[in-house]
């Protein structure tokens, strides 16, 4: 097994679809890796890929030095790790939390006050890429969090991280990366007029799609809608952490009186429906 220095064993919640793909490179990077997930066929297929699979979150944060936590929401957050059966209640002392979840500036907190509780430490640690770049071990990782804390979570992390950017202390790198989705949910917006407005004038998409990325209106976004090929399926597979997404950094902002301004309204207003659902909200 890889040394992962004196926090020995990684512990993970969060086996979806991005967190599977880190499970896959921390086991093949040779980490011990204990896991909970809620569904059998997943904790099977990774226990057949050697992670020992656990009877619950609490085992799993009992077990960890390093514990990651990938939820898709902040209520999954909480339900994991509130309560007694969550997992603050059953830190060891010096165990590092890894939160990679893209939640509110104040679950980070008081998720690191729970865990200073305990003896143990968070890491504020938002992720910006895809699944592939996961598996590709160059996704991007924003930290928050003190310096020695993440050295001693920097061998799991370097596992599945191509870039690894510490922003300051815990909710900087979550007030960072709310920032960059709503940069990143404008650009969608004005892909996605782009592509309309090409339409009216007779341009194919796929043609235009060729122009805009290898131009100075290049982006993210088109560079994404290029390589999927179609709006329609891009939004329907990134839509809802769009939805998510945006709506998360306008109750950050709200929450701190703080107008997200001209990048907010970009954001909520183009072809794509970005408001929240009655199950997004």
């Amino acid at each position: 097994m890889t040394d992962t220095g004196p926090h020995g064993t990684v512990g993970f919640i969060g086996a979806g679809s991005m967190g599977g793909p880190m499970v896959e490179r921390l086991l093949a990077s040779g980490h011990e890796v204990h896991l909970y997930a809620r569904r059998a066929e997943v904790a099977e297929r990774y226990a057949a890929l050697g992670a020992v699979a656990e009877p619950s979150p609490a085992v799993v944060a009992g077990a960890a030095g390093v514990l990651v936590l990938c939820p898709f929401s902040e209520q999954q957050l909480a339900e994991l790790t509130e309560g007694p059966d969550g997992v603050l209640a059953h830190l060891r002392p010096g165990t590092v939390v890894v939160q990679h979840a893209t939640v509110s500036i104040d679950a980070v907190r008081r998720l690191a006050a729970g865990a200073a509780e305990r003896g143990a430490a968070v890491l504020d640690a938002p992720i910006s890429g895809r699944a592939e770049d996961v598996r590709a071990g160059r996704l991007t990782v924003l930290v928050g969090g003190d310096p020695a804390v993440l050295a001693a979570a920097a061998a799991p992390l370097r596992a599945y991280a191509g870039t690894v950017l510490p922003t300051g202390p815990v909710g900087s790198a979550t007030a960072a990366k709310l920032v960059n989705n709503l940069v990143f949910a404008a650009h969608v917006q004005v892909a996605a007029a782009a592509l309309r407005l090409g339409r009216d004038l007779g341009i194919a998409e796929s043609d235009l799609l060729a122009v805009l990325t290898a131009s100075s209106g290049a982006s993210t976004a088109l560079a994404i809608l290029r390589e999927v090929g179609d709006l329609g399926a891009f939004v329907a597979s990134a839509g809802p952490y769009l939805v998510k997404d945006v709506a998360a950094a306008e109750a950050a902002a709200t929450a701190l009186g703080v107008d997200t301004g001209a990048l907010g309204s970009a954001a909520r207003t183009g072809p794509v429906d970005l408001t929240p659902s009655s199950e997004t909200s």
